[in-house]
């Protein structure tokens, strides 16, 4: 009973064991640099669709059928080779290495736009808090009142030529 019993298991596990294919070399190959561009495009689409999906349903836009079209690549030439290189670990690992390098420059790329923007932001904003004290002290200073008269005697103190006594 126990030798029927321990056959009947091995058997079991025989037949359970399935082999796995590799996937076969697609037809139309696409190079890794370009692989790694497309992959690189569809994560940043992908942050953009997941922060702004409502303008994307409102407009109806697919932004991965627009990347694949950026590339000239079909759906299914890209999904064959996304599964072929899926199947080759250490060139797949060396492509999302890549892809991660790209989004990593990308984020560098935006911040640094970002503080530029900010900073020219924060001079635009203090300009316009000058010119606007400027535009209250010249309502404040009318032409002909007493302030004024002394401003232009000081102008004249100061910028009068060497020459002229007092």
């Amino acid at each position: 009973m126990k030798h029927m019993l321990y056959c009947f298991v091995m058997l079991l596990m025989v037949f359970s064991c399935q082999s796995i294919d590799e996937a076969s070399k697609p037809k139309t190959v696409i190079e890794e640099d370009r692989m790694v561009e497309i992959l690189t495009d569809i994560a940043i689409i992908k942050a953009a669709k997941s922060s702004n999906r409502k303008v994307f349903q409102e407009e109806k836009i697919n932004p991965e059928a627009y990347i694949l079209k950026k590339h000239g690549v079909d759906s299914i030439v890209f999904t064959e080779n996304h599964i072929w290189y899926s199947g080759q670990i250490e060139k797949y690992k060396e492509i999302f290495t890549r892809v991660k390098s790209n989004l990593d420059k990308s984020k560098a790329d935006y911040e640094k736009l970002k503080k530029e923007e900010d900073s020219i932001k924060k001079i635009e904003d203090s300009i316009k808090r000058v010119q606007d004290t400027l535009k209250n002290k010249e309502k404040l200073i009318a032409p002909g009142s007493e302030i004024s008269k002394e401003i232009e005697k000081a102008k004249k103190k100061r910028f009068k030529n060497p020459s002229e006594k007092e």
